[in-house]
């Protein structure tokens, strides 16, 4: 009895709910009347983001020399400008709201503050050149290099506030075919705008540096590193020098009292200078590279190093037992014509099977050339939509008498290898995996090559 009851009064419920919803009109008009939102006014305006501040120019170099009297030297970094401090942004349009409408009304938000702007660095303290004869002397100058101070960051700007709604909620009545209900509708406030952020303080000059030079001459010009075309190089010899210079610490213990300075100073040790020239004796004429510009760079220990564009490989030796320095060139290939390799035409099974390997760049005679090979067979068919099982038979190096070389052709004959008959045999699918390494002196270069298909 108690189950019957309880069906027919949830049966009777059901009835009343279909009823009740007849009575509505469709669900979807009038819930999305109900989720629409619309704004009114006007957002306030962003303030616009304030500048940075400029660098400080940094103090000039200055060259002095010491004659016992004292002296005073100045050249100070320049303080680094404040940033500009960030717009306020405008206040919204706070206008009527609109009453009894059928959507959500949202009221204008306030603008954003805008940023500060960064400080500008300080200027860096300028370095200063001390020619003397006597160290004692250096106690009668007093040197201010220091940096300059870091400019400000710019305030940020204040954010307005946003609109508030007169009437934050509402009713109203909705009737259609006689049938009538009420919509509630909202207003939400505008949105306070966010303060700009600060301008960060800029970083403060760094002081100087001293350089020390005993004599009263002044130092000749230097030339460490020269470059020039392959034929200047080969006529003549060219004359490289560089200035020698030792980092030391505690220059304040040598200067007056007071002096502000970086701790670390610069002693002069002396000049070097290296003669140094090309010579030639490369199979290939040289007019062939009158493109290269080699560079010669002289170091602190009078060692020359020459260096030559990556577009060119070039082996070649020093000789730097005379009062010249000579470099000479032995072999020399474009680097990019040394990987372009490709197969030739196949040959023979069994043991006279044979791969031939063609170079298209011409440059064999001059590189070493190494051959690294994985040979896979198959007993599948892979004209067949199936996809073949390779499985590998052999994998090294090529040892040289398996190769062939006539000029800028190689024939490998692979049948000579340590492979069993019936996986050289005529008709045999296989596949070829040759990696071939190329070399001249301190240069290398690897390039791929595959083949498949039936002996």
């Amino acid at each position: 009895m108690k189950f019957r009851t309880a069906f027919a009064l949830s049966l009777a419920g059901l009835m009343l709910a279909i009823a009740f919803s007849a009575l509505l009109p469709p669900l979807p008009a009038w819930q999305a009347l109900a989720a629409q939102v619309r704004t009114y006014g006007r957002d306030g305006r962003d303030g616009i983001n304030g500048r940075d501040g400029r660098d400080g120019r940094d103090g000039d170099q200055q060259s002095i020399f010491i004659d016992g009297a004292p002296r005073r030297v100045s050249t100070i970094g320049a303080l680094g400008r404040d940033g500009e401090e960030g717009g306020d942004a405008d206040r919204p349009t706070c206008s009527a709201q609109p009453h009894d409408v059928r959507y959500d009304l949202q009221a204008p938000d306030g603008g954003d503050g805008g940023d500060g702007g960064e400080g500008g660095r300080g200027g860096q303290g300028g370095a200063v050149t001390l020619y003397y004869t006597d160290p004692t002397q250096l106690r009668q100058v007093l040197v201010n290099a220091a940096g300059g101070d870091a400019g400000r960051g710019g305030r940020g700007g204040r954010g307005s506030g946003g609109c508030r709604c007169d009437d934050r909620s509402w009713r109203v009545e909705v009737c259609q075919d006689g049938n009538c209900h009420e919509e509630r509708y909202d207003c939400r406030d505008g949105d306070s705008g966010r303060y700009g952020r600060d301008g960060r303080d800029g970083a403060t000059g760094s002081p100087g540096q001293v350089w020390l030079i005993d004599q009263v001459e002044l130092l000749p010009p230097e030339r460490p590193t020269l470059t020039e075309p392959l034929s200047t190089w080969l006529s003549q010899p060219a004359t490289l020098s560089k200035h020698r210079w030792e980092a030391r610490s505690g220059i304040g213990a040598l200067l007056a009292s007071g002096s502000v300075v970086a701790d670390t100073y610069n002693q002069y040790l002396g000049q070097v200078e290296a003669q140094v020239q090309l010579l030639w004796q490369a199979p290939r004429s040289p007019t062939q590279f009158l493109g290269l510009s080699p560079t010669a760079t002289l170091a602190d220990s009078g060692d020359v190093q020459i260096q030559f564009p990556d577009r060119y490989w070039i082996d070649g030796r020093f000789d730097r037992n005379s009062a010249t320095t000579t470099y000479t060139i032995d072999q020399i290939v474009r680097a990019d014509r040394v990987t372009d390799l490709a197969w030739g035409n196949p040959s023979g099974s069994g043991q006279d099977w044979t791969l031939t390997v063609i170079d298209l760049g011409r440059e064999s005679a001059a590189v070493t050339t190494r051959f690294e090979l994985v040979y896979r067979t198959t007993d599948d068919d892979p004209r067949s939509r199936r996809r073949a099982r390779y499985q590998e038979r052999f994998a090294g190096v090529l040892p040289p008498p398996v190769v062939t070389q006539d000029q800028n052709r190689f024939v490998l004959a692979l049948g000579q290898l340590d492979i069993r008959d019936r996986d050289l045999r005529q008709g045999t699918f296989a596949q070829v995996e040759l990696r071939i390494q190329r070399s001249l002196g301190e240069h290398s270069a690897e390039q791929r090559l595959t083949w498949t298909g039936q002996l």
